[in-house]
């Protein structure tokens, strides 16, 4: 209704002009009073008729020889409204000084703290934690991130001493024997490695390339061997067997018994090996030397780093998944927790404030021109018909008032205006 407001006065005014013009001119009305209305009839019909002008102007071109150059304002005048909105919004509305002048008496850290701690807030913040983190796991087995980190390690391991660590932490695990456990585990995949069918295999073929070998020495072992094969004395199916359940009784005696002499030879083997670290020892330490370098040098290790971020990446997904897992669980407990202390700690609410205020002025003081292209660029997007549909949508009640204000106006002052003729006169 109100942007018909203006139609409206117009059609009213040129009616009521119209009419009485037509009543004069017929005689069906005469008088001074009558006449004094059909002043205002007339010159409200010219107020509205001049104001629907000047607003049609703003958005149309009017096709009115000289005139016309004077219309379609918006459009013609584009670039410098679009110049005169960036400037207002730039160094007025939104200028460095009045958004740094409004960040002084506002409690960021205290807001911060009261938008957390409502549970759809609080939500939304673990759905975005998770969305950055899951953005930074997809890449987490990346190629180019294996050999990085391969790089990073080998640079950064190069000039670190590990002997002397190594020596330490050996020490310690011999004396608290913490070395115990994992030997137990070795004997156990040991004695699952002799059980299997490949095993009994390369023990076999190793028994037939010894037995090959002692025969080619001289024809008396040769005859031997001969003589125990065809006799049966020399059974290589039996002797394997034979061997690997030697072998898996020995592993079950070294796993049950920690006092067992080859516990004790490793033992030893590792404490002279762990205090030879400790002294500097030139032949240990360059071992250790050595096999670093290996490690880091080798391509493999950057297999194992590749499959390694792999697995770090499958068990980030899963961390990630939903805001109930275990990770988002703790995430959600730690916020929670933050919250409270800050809820309590006004000083830390102080510092918190201090610091997000600094990083805002920096922000504002190095961003601020991006404000101005930010509008340029929104209004940039916009033809000539969808700006002026956005500036009608924001103004276009007001422009109606005026065209009635224009009628209302001119009618009043065309009243006055014959009514002190009339007075004058008479």
């Amino acid at each position: 209704m109100k942007r018909k407001i203006g139609h409206i006065s117009l059609i009213t005014a040129i009616t009521g002009f119209v009419v009485l013009e037509v009543s004069f001119y017929q005689g069906w009305v005469q008088g001074d009073g009558w006449r004094i209305l059909l002043t205002g009839f007339e010159a409200a019909t010219i107020g509205a008729l001049a104001d629907w002008f000047a607003v049609s102007a703003l958005f149309y071109e009017i096709p009115i020889p000289i005139i016309r150059r004077h219309t379609n304002i918006i459009v013609k005048n584009r670039e410098k409204l679009t110049d005169g909105i960036v400037d207002m919004v730039t160094t007025k509305w939104l200028s460095a000084e009045i958004i740094q002048e409004k960040l002084v008496d506002v409690n960021l850290a205290g807001s911060m703290v009261t938008v957390l701690e409502q549970p759809a807030n609080l939500s939304r913040t673990l759905d975005i934690l998770r969305i950055v983190a899951m953005k930074f796991a997809d890449n987490l087995d990346h190629p180019k991130l294996a050999i990085w980190v391969h790089k990073m390690l080998r640079d950064r391991m190069a000039g670190v001493k590990l002997a002397k660590p190594l020596g330490e932490w050996l020490t310690e695990i011999l004396e608290t024997d913490k070395h115990q456990t994992v030997v137990e585990m070795l004997m156990q995949e040991i004695s699952k490695s002799l059980q299997k069918q490949g095993t009994r295999k390369v023990v076999l073929e190793k028994l037939k390339h010894t037995l090959e070998s002692y025969e080619k020495q001289d024809w008396i072992k040769k005859s031997t061997i001969w003589i125990g094969k065809k006799t049966g004395g020399i059974d290589l199916e039996l002797l394997t067997d034979r061997l690997l359940d030697i072998l898996l009784v020995m592993g079950e005696e070294i796993q049950r018994n920690r006092e067992h002499p080859v516990r004790a030879k490793l033992d030893a083997f590792f404490r002279e090996f762990a205090e030879n670290l400790l002294a500097g020892e030139p032949v240990s330490t360059q071992y250790i030397q050595d096999l670093k370098t290996s490690l880091l040098r080798n391509t493999g290790t950057r297999i194992v780093i590749r499959q390694l971020l792999h697995s770090l990446k499958d068990t980030m997904q899963q961390s990630l998944e939903n805001n109930e897992t275990v990770f988002m669980r703790l995430v959600r407990g730690n916020i929670l927790e933050l919250i409270a202390y800050l809820k309590q700690d006004t000083r830390t609410q102080e510092e918190v404030n201090r610091w997000i205020k600094n990083t805002l002025t920096q922000l504002v003081d190095r961003y601020h021109p991006e404000i101005g292209n930010m509008v340029r660029t929104s209004l940039g997007k916009l033809d000539d018909k969808g700006m002026m549909e956005q500036i009608k949508e924001k103004v276009g009640d007001d422009l109606q008032y005026i065209r009635l204000n224009g009628a209302v106006v001119g009618g009043l002052v065309g009243l006055i205006i014959a009514t002190v003729r009339w007075l004058w006169l008479t």
